[in-house]
């Protein structure tokens, strides 16, 4: 909103400044309402029982968590496949969420010595191709965050290429990929990440929805090579676990924030039940809170009654009861005084690069 002041239709000093305030007030609340909101956090899946050449090993399919999200998603009512399904159910749930865009992320292989897919060892793998198909049908929605393993011999191809079709991110899986962020061998490729202003999303914390290699490879600490190399990185999870799990690696996610100011952490799957302590310790801490970009880690859900004490229980029912989970991942974020902010933040991190 541009404001066009003419002298004449201003009487005094006395009624000027309230009629400044209003004016400075709708400029702030336009300009607000025009802020993009972006989660930067959902996945895409496939069973690979389409062209979509997607895997998920038996661990998973079979697990009855995976049962819950099938039928909780409606998967093989939308279509006939429950790659198809799951797409369309992604595209509604984005696009009926409140907020204005979404990071749809693949997920690589895992790689052997040679670096060539290492399949017995994958629990999950969604191909960039794919991920680029998804995104072209819903481009107003989806933005892609292709996935690469530095670990694969053609790295440094792969992200260039990834690059070129408009990938504004990737995104890393140590403890389930088996990669050593931390190896040095790494170097040209966070180089090379850094120079293309490809933002690095990596998993830190502790894993429990998939088959882990090593959970070491999961600790913060494991971005510093990245970071140092000039890396804009997204220390997904921010290092959080549940209750019980060891090590505690959050303490090192809020130690960097201090060290590093190209690092992010992400609140994808914070609003779950078994991670709301990890996640209120974090929203304690300020300089750690700034650092914060809104994730909902779709398919996985929220639990709003997980956090009834901090923002009562009428309203942690009332948002559970939101059919929509990102929508409803948002909302509880909302609540809890980290939504907004943080999406927009996350918005601004990827659209300001992009356009660089």
């Amino acid at each position: 909103m541009t404001l066009k002041i003419d002298r004449c239709s201003v009487p005094g000093g006395a009624l000027a400044t309230p009629w400044f305030v209003r004016q400075a007030h709708a400029a702030a609340g336009e300009a607000r309402e025009k802020a993009v909101r972006l989660d930067i956090h959902i996945h895409l899946f496939g069973k690979g029982d389409g062209p979509s050449g997607c895997r998920l090993s038996p661990t998973i399919t079979e697990s009855p968590n995976f049962q819950i999200l099938e039928k909780l998603l409606r998967l093989r009512e939308r279509a006939k496949t429950v790659d198809e399904g799951y797409v369309l159910a992604l595209a509604e749930h984005i696009q009926h969420s409140g907020l204005e865009k979404g990071l749809i992320l693949a997920q690589d292989a895992v790689y052997d010595r040679r670096g060539e897919p290492d399949w017995a060892r994958t629990p999950f793998y969604v191909p960039n191709d794919y991920l680029f198909q998804v995104v072209a049908r819903y481009p107003e929605w989806m933005l892609p965050g292709v996935s690469i393993n530095p670990d694969r011999k053609d790295a440094l191809t792969e992200l260039e290429r990834c690059v070129e079709k408009g990938a504004c991110a990737l995104k890393i899986h140590p403890p389930i990929q088996g990669v050593d962020l931390a190896d040095k061998k790494h170097i040209k490729f966070f180089q090379r990440c850094a120079a293309l202003k490809a933002v690095v999303l990596v998993h830190t914390g502790h894993e429990h929805s998939s088959p882990i290699i090593d959970v070491g490879l999961a600790n913060p600490r494991k971005l510093e090579l990245a970071l140092d190399h000039g890396c804009t990185v997204v220390a997904c999870h921010c290092g959080t676990g549940r209750q019980g799990d060891y090590p505690d690696m959050l303490p090192d996610f809020v130690a960097m924030t201090r060290q590093y100011q190209n690092l992010w952490g992400d609140t994808s799957v914070l609003g779950g039940y078994k991670r709301s302590r990890d996640f209120l310790r974090l929203l304690a801490d300020k300089p750690a809170w700034e650092r914060l970009l809104h994730g909902s880690d779709f398919p996985f859900p929220a639990i709003p009654m997980a956090f009834a004490e901090t923002i009562g229980t009428v309203e942690a029912l009332r948002l559970q009861a939101l059919p929509n989970l990102i929508q409803q991942d948002y909302a509880l974020k909302e609540a809890l005084g980290i939504g907004r902010a943080s999406a927009e933040r996350a918005a601004r991190l990827l659209m300001h690069l992009r356009k660089e």
